[in-house]
Order: structure tokens, then sequence, then C-alpha cells
């Protein structure tokens, strides 16, 4: 678990990061900043909720403490007390070690810094840079500015500026002169007035030969002082000054440094680049490798095992007296050679007689050392044994290892290793792969200056290499050679032909391109195992077990064998593996494009590339004959499902509609049509359905018809109805007959397509499409009945007395939802919800609300930004502008994450004026803020989605 609290507040368990909302989050804020202490209730909820004086706050203070629980320890039992946040007379207590709260862990490093200053300058700094790096913002996120906070807060800021004040004193102290004149220039104009800081800068510029500017300084600081505080500056400036002045010798060089006590570090490469994007990673394996006797860097090839388990050993260097050992294994051939080569490492000379395995374990028995293993998992067995011996009871030895599968040695602590953040996931500042990409871009050609097109191009280059790093240095070395967007393109087509280029070779030169590097991996696979490595790779972005079953256990392979093989490749680093945590979700695999490339490379060569994209199809086929039927709940998950298979329906669309365009692409659009808006997928919506409209040929016509309303609906959702309605109207006209096995299918299609108009006030669009569905329900089930009565209650809202309208939807959803007909039931709570501000019933209408998202749920449908709108707009009719303003904001947000219009409702801007005007331009800022963090779970209250 690691609580980040030096910025927003997040909470990571397990590698799942959760916002907690404005709330809980401020409870959680309270907790932090009294760490391990009991804090009482009455804090808690002045922490809360302030001076609103809510009616109940204490009963709905135990709802967020249990939701705060729940994120802290999601495994917990049912029932059993909570270990982290306890209960405490009248109070909670927030149990914590040091290294679980960013703000704690930023403390620790502080300390360090400070500790070894003096004896080892540039660890020192890189301390300093460690605990910068993870500041995001102010502390504690919302609760910053809040007055119960401001003393932590405060803390923390004088930390922060302690720490930047020490690493320039680090750099003076190392000779590291240019950082420490840009530095400390940075620090003059932020903190002007700390003599402190004057000094350090004035001491740069004069080490640096720039007497003048030095001394140009001094005035500067003293002019600023004698303005702002009527001060001369103090006897260390001035003394300071009269040096220079006096040309004093002892000020060209640092003051001398105690040796560190180990000269440990000399047995490891020489650094020449900066570690990027594995700040967290190397502090927690760092404190790991000190207390554990066996830890295992694992994870795919090139993802940055060898360097990150380097500047691991390089910063325990000085808790191992005895030293620590670089063993490379990787050009290792003969597995019985690796006990010699360990031996001649550590500088062991066996005897002629007698075991070198039991003369090494003799050796470093009494010895405090750590060995770094470098590349096990082609000599792992021998490694397994060797381990066995060095690492008995008595023994003071350390093992870092790297392997791509871990040596399962009984104690061993696996630490899995993933590719960097790449653009796609993160805010583009955050991505540390594109923090790579650019620092390699530049150490390569310093003279690159990339406009915003470019670092798009940038960040493209990214994403297709998945962050891998060993792919992200090979890439940025060809701007010598190649623009940008010739990389870009080369790693979109063959993300595996990454070839390193010129160089005079060495250790990480034993294979010249990312398919050699992967090669290695593969050799070492079974031959099922490799059959099934080379069928995965159509199946794109993430898949899960049974998708992957039905697409590769074709023969030789069975789907019975799939499961376990493919375990077996996550294992070796072949798949990376996210595990699911809610019982309702299921665990995904996925390929690296690096590996896929691979992949796909075999597959052709063993002329499987057609079976393997047929059984594709076969399976999409069968996964489509199982929707659910229209209109009703999604009991099993299809929605779900698809939704984690999406990969592979994507990589079939791809297929189908621009590699080789086929009738199929019109089967497919046409009856996924809901998932597009059920599941959040509307920007990619588009993309698709543009490409089907018009067909391609032979494409059956009512499919046809069915994938152009899809358009016309996306058109209209995105507010587009210029675009939207001549595209309904040619649809409509071509559906002609509807075939008694698709009328289902279309009576759908059209209802939810009248959602559309009726959000955007376009009733005669809303009128035209329930007769449509009129005509085709005729003679047909009560479902396509209720469908046909529940638009048409909504086609005449606007030309019916309200409260007209709301009893006969109040009627027939309580038909509808008897028969089990939900679409129709989530229709007439639109329309009850739409109603409840001219009948002046808001409460009413959150009633409604809360049907409306039970039943898009009970559907397969993730909670969106319609109903959080309509919340908002009860909220503000009910006199709550905050709460309301907060929740147009986060359906704003929401709205543009999934590609659908903004504002829906023609009230909202007038509903936010009003707001406005009532809250003034801060609260109403404050609130608009809040809201655009919220999670649609957060919005409407639930407490989970499917």
């Amino acid at each position: 678990m690691r609580i980040r609290d030096l910025g927003p507040i997040t909470v990571e368990v397990d590698g799942e990061t959760t916002l907690l909302g404005r709330r809980p989050e401020a409870a959680l804020a309270a907790l932090l900043v009294n760490t391990n202490q009991r804090v009482a209730v009455d804090t808690l909820l002045d922490a809360v909720w302030g001076d609103s004086g809510r009616a109940g706050s204490q009963s709905t203070l135990e709802s967020h403490i249990w939701r705060i629980r729940q994120v802290l320890e999601p495994d917990r039992p049912r029932g059993a007390p909570s270990t982290v946040l306890v209960n405490d007379a009248n109070g909670y207590r927030l149990v914590l070690a040091s290294d679980e709260a960013e703000s704690a862990s930023f403390v620790h490093l502080a300390d360090q810094a400070r500790m070894l200053l003096d004896t080892d300058p540039q660890r020192a700094v890189r301390r300093c840079d460690e605990a910068l790096a993870l500041w995001r913002g102010p502390p504690y996120g919302a609760s910053a500015d809040a007055s119960w906070a401001a003393a932590a807060v405060a803390r923390l800021v004088e930390t922060r500026n302690q720490l930047r004040i020490r690493r320039v004193d680090g750099l003076l102290a190392g000779g590291d002169l240019n950082l420490a004149v840009i530095d400390s220039g940075v620090l003059v104009r932020e903190l002007p007035l700390r003599e402190e800081v004057w000094a350090q800068r004035m001491l740069a510029l004069y080490r640096s030969g720039r007497p003048d500017e030095a001394l140009r300084a001094f005035r500067d600081a003293r002019e600023l002082l004698l303005d702002e505080l009527g001060l001369e500056p103090g006897t260390e400036l001035q003394q300071l000054q009269q040096r220079m002045l006096s040309r004093d010798a002892a000020l060209d060089r640092p003051p001398a440094t105690v040796a560190p006590a180990t000269q440990a570090v000399a047995n490891l490469p020489r650094r020449l680049s900066a570690l990027i994007g594995r700040s967290t990673e190397l502090a927690s394996l760092v404190k790991l490798v000190e207390r554990h006797p066996l830890i295992t860097v694992v994870g795919a090839a090139g993802c940055g095992k060898t360097r990150l388990a380097i500047e691991v050993a390089r910063d325990t260097a000085e808790q191992f007296p005895d030293g620590v050992w670089l063993v490379d294994l990787t050009a290792i051939e003969q597995p019985d050679i690796v006990v010699d080569l360990v031996a001649s490492t550590i500088g062991l000379s066996p005897a002629a007689t007698g075991p070198v395995a039991s003369q090494l374990r003799e050796y470093t028995r009494d010895r405090r050392m750590l060995l770094v293993f470098d590349n096990c998992e082609h000599v792992a067995p021998i490694i397994y044994d060797l381990l066995g011996d060095l690492l008995g009871d008595d023994s003071a030895v350390h093992v870092l290892a790297t392997s791509r599968e871990p040596i399962s040695v009984p104690g061993e602590i696996t630490w899995p290793l993933q590719p960097l953040t790449v653009p796609a996931e993160s805010e583009p500042g955050s991505s540390s792969a594109l923090e790579l990409f650019l620092t390699r871009v530049h150490e390569a050609d310093p003279t690159a200056e990339l406009d915003e097109a470019q670092l798009q191009l940038a960040a493209d280059v990214c994403d297709a290499v998945d962050g891998l790093p060993l792919a992200l240095e090979l890439a940025a070395a060809r701007v010598r050679t190649a623009s940008l967007i010739e990389i870009a393109g080369q790693v979109r087509a063959d993300p595996g032909g990454l070839a390193r280029v010129g160089g005079r070779g060495g250790r990480a030169d034993h294979r010249r391109t990312i398919r050699d590097v992967i090669d290695g991996s593969h050799r070492l696979l079974g031959s099922e195992e490799q059959i099934l490595h080379r069928r995965l790779s159509v199946l794109r972005g993430p898949f899960t077990r049974g998708c992957a079953a039905a697409v590769a256990g074709f023969a030789p392979l069975s789907p019975a064998d799939i499961p376990t093989l493919l375990d077996s490749l996550a294992h070796k680093s072949l798949v990376s593996a996210t595990r699911a945590t809610d019982p309702d979700e299921e665990s995904t695999f996925r390929q690296l494009a690096t590996v896929r490339s691979h992949a796909e490379t075999e597959l052709l060569a063993a002329g499987e590339v057609s079976d393997a994209v047929a059984s594709r199809h076969r399976w999409l086929r069968a996964m489509l004959d199982r929707r659910p039927q229209v209109g009703r709940a999604d009991d099993h998950g299809w929605y779900r499902s698809l939704d984690h298979d999406f990969g592979t329906v994507r990589a079939s669309l791809q297929s189908v509609l621009v590699d080789r365009p086929d009738p199929s692409a019109g089967f497919t659009l046409s009856r996924i049509s809901n998932f597009w808006y059920y599941r959040g997928r509307m920007v990619e919506a588009l993309h698709w359905l543009e490409l089907a409209v018009p067909p391609p040929p032979d494409t059956d016509p009512l499919d046809a018809a069915m994938t152009e309303l899809s358009l016309a609906g996306l058109h209209g959702m995105r507010g587009r109805f210029d675009l939207a309605r001549p595209l309904f109207d040619h649809a409509l006209a071509e559906l002609g007959t509807i075939p008694t096995a698709r009328r289902a299918d279309v009576i759908e299609h059209l209802a939810s397509l009248a959602l559309v108009g009726a959000l955007h006030q376009d009733f005669g669009l809303v009128a035209v499409l329930g007769e449509r569905i009129k005509a085709i329900a005729a003679g047909g089930s009560t479902d396509f009945e209720l469908m046909a009565e529940a638009v048409a209650c909504f086609a005449t809202i606007a030309t019916t007395p309200p409260e007209r309208s709301a009893e006969r939807a109040g009627d027939i959803y309580q038909r509808a939802l008897a028969g089990g007909v939900l679409l129709a039931g989530w229709i007439c709570c639109i329309v009850r919800t739409s109603l409840a501000v001219p009948l002046r019933d808001p409460a009413d209408g959150l009633v409604w609300t809360d049907r409306m998202t039970d039943v898009q749920v009970r559907l397969g449908a993730r909670l969106e930004a319609m109903p959080i709108e309509g919340r908002a707009a009860l909220m503000v009719a009910s006199g709550d502008h905050r709460e309301g303003v907060a929740l147009f904001a986060a359906s704003q947000a929401q709205s543009r994450r999934a590609g659908i219009g903004w504002p829906t409702r023609p009230t909202t801007e007038d509903q936010l004026d009003s707001a406005r005007q009532l809250l003034g331009p801060t609260d109403y800022e404050l609130a608009w803020r809040e809201g655009l963090t919220m999670t649609p779970t957060h919005a409407l209250g639930q407490t989970r989605t499917r």
C-alpha cells in the first residue's frame, strides 16, 4: 500500500490507484496529518464539513471511514477489525509504516540527505532528487489550505525548501558547478530573503570563474534586504564578500569530505546517464535489499531490469562493507561455469581440490556482501542450486537477481518490473517513457528542438513500444539519421525491428535488435508455449483467458491447454497479466507491442496466419451470439466481457474494414451498437463507424442501415445534428421490411436513438422513431409494445401536461420492470427525471435518477455523464448550488472523456450562470475544480459498477 499525499491524495494498493472523493479525502488528510496518533471525531468532522454544521454528520462520517478502509484494505475479511485505520477512544488512528505515506518517505529521504551531506555529497544530491521527485503539489490535496492542516503543510513546505538548498550545497561540495549555478539562480528568485541561498549563489559563480557576477549577486542581495526588511546582510554574507574581494584561495575548492566507509561501488559499471522513471521502484528495492537476503527483479526483455538493479546496488553499497559485485550471466552458454564465474568475479581463487561451490560458500559465509546476478533465466536451475548453497541461515550474503521469470528459491521476494508509463495512460508531463525518450533524443542530438507536432510524434513512439526502456533507447538513437516521423512510422509497423546502430559493442550489445532480445526468451519456451506465443499475436490489447482459449485453442492445442500455458508465458514475462481486483471482474493478459511483433514473425513463419485470424473471427461471432436479450438485464456480464476482450474485436474490425474490407464488418457493428455508449467508447466508435459508412460491398442492407443509424446517433450525442439528421433520414428509409429474427435488434437500436433526439429536444425525431418502433412492434411481443410506449411517452413530453407525462412514465416503468424490459424502464426514468424541475419536486427527481443509474448498471452500462448532469440540475434546483456546480463539472469532464457533446440539457448554462452569481467567483471556481476530480461512482453516490 502507498498513500500519495504530496499533491492530490491517491491510494495505491497492489498497483491499483484509487481517488477517494472530496469528503473521504478530507478525512484521510486529517488522519495523515496525525499519522499513528489518535484523531478525535470532532476533528474529523471539522476537516470534512468545516463550519457547515450539517445534521447527522457523524453517521455520515462513519460511511466515509468505511469507504477509506475499503480502499486501504481491500482484502480484509468481512467482520475482521481494521489494522490500518483503527478505532481509538471516540476517534480513529491511521497506522502506517514509514514508507507507506509519501510525506513520511519525503521526510525520511530529507533526513538521509542531511546526514550524507558532509560525508558523501553526491549521494546526498541523489537523496534530494528522490525526495523532490515525490512532490506533486501542495500537500494533502484539496485540504492544503485548511486551517487544521496549516502547520503540517508549512513543515513539509519548509522541508522542501531545505532540501532544495541542501541539494545546491551537495552540488557545490561535489564540484558540479554548472548545476549549482543554475539551481542557485532559481532559488534566489523563489526564496529571495534567505541569505544562505545568496551565499550559495555567490559561491557557485565564484568557483565557476565569474567573480564579478558573484560580487554583483552580493549587491543584489544587499539591495533586496534593505528594501524589503530594512536590514544589512548578515555577518556570513558580508564575510563571504570580503573573502572574495581578497581572493581567498580556500574559496576555490569545496571542503574535504569524509570518504564513505565502503568502496563496493567500484565493482559496478560506471554510470553514464541518469536513471529515469524508476524513483519509486529504486527507493522500495533499496529497502528490500537491505532487509531480505534474496530479491529477484522480474520483467520482460528490455524493461530495464539490469539498469535498475545496478542503481539499487549502488545505493545500498554502504550497507555491504565486504563489497557489491555484479555477476553478468548474459553471455554464459555453458551452465556449469556459473559457479566459476561467481568465484572469479569476487576474487576467490579456488583450491585445486574440492567443489568450487563449497569453497564459495565458505568464503562468503562471514562476509556481508551483495551479489547482483544479472540475466538468470537461461541458467535458472544452476542459480537455484547455487543460491541454496550460498544463502544458508548463517550466511551474511544478500543477492539481487534479474530474470525474466522467478528463480523460485524458498524465501525469494519477486519484484515485477513493468515498462514505463506512456502518455496514453497518464498526463504527458508525468509520462516516464516520454521523459526517457526525450532525454535520450537530446543526448543523441543536443541541437534537437521539438515543436508540439514533434512532441506528439514522440508520444506516439512511446505508446507504440508500450514504454519499453530498451526500445525507447534504440528509437531515440535513430534521431542522428532519421526524423521523428520516420522513427514513429518504423515502431508502428515493426517495433521488434528496432536495432542498435553504431558503437563499439560491449555487454549491452550482445543482441542487435529488440527481436533478438525477445528471441532469447522464446528459445527457452517449450513447443506448446511457442505455439501459443505466436497465436496470441492476433489478439490486440488486453484479453481474457476465455478469449485466448477460444482463439488459440485449435490443433495441435486444445482450449483446455490454454489457461495453464498462458500462466506459464506470464511467469516467463512474455505476456503481462493484470489481476482482477473485483469479484465480478476477470484478470486480463496482453503482449507488449515488441513481443507481439516477434510473435507475428513466428506466426507467419509457421504458416498459421489465416488459421489464427479465422479462429479469431469465429470467437467474435460466437461472442455476438451470446448477447443479452434485447432491453433486458446483462445478468452474465456480456458487455463487461466484450469490454475486457475489445482489443480482439478491434483487431477483427481492423481486418475487415481496413486490411481487407468485408461484409462481416456490418454484421459486427450492427450487433454492438449499444456497446459503444454502455462502455464509454464513443471516441473509438466514431473511428470505426466512419470507416464503415458507406459499407463494404455486399453488406447485408439491414446491417448497413443499422450501422448508419449508429453513426447518426453518435453524431447526435456529440451535438452535431447537422451531420446526424441526413444519416437518420437515409438509414430509416433503407430499413424496409424487418425479418422476424432481427425485429428485437432494430427496436432496441431505434429506442436507444430516440434518447439521443430527446436529450437534444428534437421531439419530432423522437416521434418519427416512436412510430417506426410501433409499426415494427405490431403483432409482436409485449416487450416491443412497452418499448414503443416508452418512446411515445418521451415524444409527447413537450406537448403533454407534466403531471400526465409523469403519471404515464411511472406506469410504464412499473410494467417494464415487472416484465424485465429494462431499456423501456430506463427511458421512463429519464422522463421522470426531466419532469422533476417543471413539477418543482427535485427530491422526486433524485429518486428517479437513482433508479435510472440502477437500471443502467443492470443493463451492463457504466455510469456516465447524462445522469450526473441531471443530478446536478436537481441539486441546483433544490438550492444546493455548490454541489450542483461540482456535479456539472464532473458531467462535463466525463462527457469529454467519452467523446459526447456537453451540455445535453438546454437549461444547464442558465443554471450555471445563476449558481455563479449566488456563490461568487471564488466559491464557484472551487466547486468546479472539485467536480473535475470526481469519478462517476462518486458523483452518483454508487458503491460499485459492473
